[in-house]
């Protein structure tokens, strides 16, 4: 890393794969399953998903849609639509590597749909709010803007306040990457940049932190008082989710179990991704969304050496099948969104020199 900034933003993208990798393969588990199995699970391990390539260290459809939004972000310079993202997503999406919403979605698009309509009518999916942290980060200092985006891109894939939460974390990130974000800053900064049940849902959480001295204490409550049961539509039954035979993928609940946990674990990156996976149910989302947010705040620095370069080496084919270039990966990605920022700031100060001029002002 050459700068702050690039340490930051390689923080945001190689500490959410981290978490999703670290995570996918005790997905659905409930946390007492994981510490019966694993004690703490911290060590990359071997899973199943539909498509090939599931060796430990592997990403799934969580990290995958955010490098195919950070590919939409970097091939047009700047700040996206629906329209720019369904282009990406048209000619580089492999439906074997997403979940059955974004094959829906693809089939949409493909279709003729409005990219703008496509979430209409969704599974309350969170695939895009694992992926819209570079919304955040190419709106870095300016959450205002990265919720507004953050909420046009989710309605691409989702419907309903899952929009709104989805475009909370874009605004969180858009704090946490700056030089004096705080944990407490990025708390306050997403409750401010969020609407109704989202706003509401971040509170109980960010209380029952206030409640617990430790992630077991934590995670007690969420269990027994805060799991979203209203999705999978399925004939409630409160013993299956109890065991963990059904659970929530919904972002209303996973957005606020990733705060609260990076809340008590106080920032540290390491610590925060361990827990976050290991809250379990829907353990990748919660682990690459706490890992998203710890590594923006503190950088890639203090991220564990071994899993940056197990999750860079197990991942070169999906970036060689995302843009054909050998050399890519999460750091260089990582690079080419500094770039991205540069651009913003330079339209930025063309803008503001427009409205000098507009204003009848001049500049000493």
């Amino acid at each position: 890393m050459t700068t702050e900034l690039e340490n930051r933003v390689y923080g945001c993208l190689i500490g959410g794969a981290i978490g999703d990798a670290l995570g996918a393969p005790v997905e659905g588990w409930t946390r007492q399953r994981i510490q019966a199995e694993y004690g703490t699970l911290e060590e990359f391990k071997q899973y199943y998903m539909p498509y090939s390539k599931t060796d430990p260290g592997t990403v799934t459809s969580d990290t995958a849609m955010r490098q195919y939004l950070c590919l939409a972000i970097v091939e047009n310079d700047g700040r996206v639509t629906p329209t720019e993202f369904a282009d990406v997503l048209r000619d580089r999406l492999n439906p074997d590597r997403v979940w059955i919403n974004e094959e829906i979605v693809l089939k949409k698009l493909s279709a003729g749909i409005d990219p703008w309509m496509a979430g209409r009518g969704s599974v309350p999916d969170n695939k895009i709010t694992s992926a819209i942290t570079p919304v955040g980060i190419v709106n870095a200092g300016d959450p205002g803007q990265a919720y507004q985006d953050g909420f046009t891109i989710a309605s691409m894939l989702q419907d309903n306040h899952y929009r709104h939460a989805t475009a909370t974390i874009a605004a969180g990130v858009a704090e946490a990457i700056t030089p004096d974000a705080t944990i407490e800053s990025v708390v306050a900064t997403m409750i401010e940049q969020s609407t109704g049940v989202t706003a509401r849902a971040i509170d109980i959480a960010m209380g029952y932190v206030e409640q617990a001295e430790t992630v077991d204490e934590l995670v007690d409550l969420f269990y027994d008082q805060f799991l979203d049961w209203r999705w999978p539509a399925v004939q409630w039954d409160r013993q299956k989710y109890a065991n963990g035979e059904v659970y929530s993928a919904s972002t209303l609940e996973i957005v606020p179990v990733a705060l609260a946990i990076l809340s008590l674990c106080e920032g540290d990156v390491n610590r925060v991704i361990v827990e976050g996976v290991n809250y379990g149910r829907d353990s990748d989302a919660v682990g690459t969304l706490a890992g998203s947010i710890a590594g923006a705040l503190r950088g890639a620095d203090r991220i564990r050496s071994e899993w940056k370069s197990a999750c860079e080496e197990m991942n070169e084919d999906f970036f060689v099948e995302l843009e054909g270039n050998p050399d890519a990966d999460f750091r260089s990605m990582a690079e080419r969104l500094v770039t991205v920022i540069r651009c913003e700031r330079d339209e930025a100060a063309d803008r503001a020199e427009r409205l000098t001029e507009l204003l009848g002002e001049s500049e000493e």
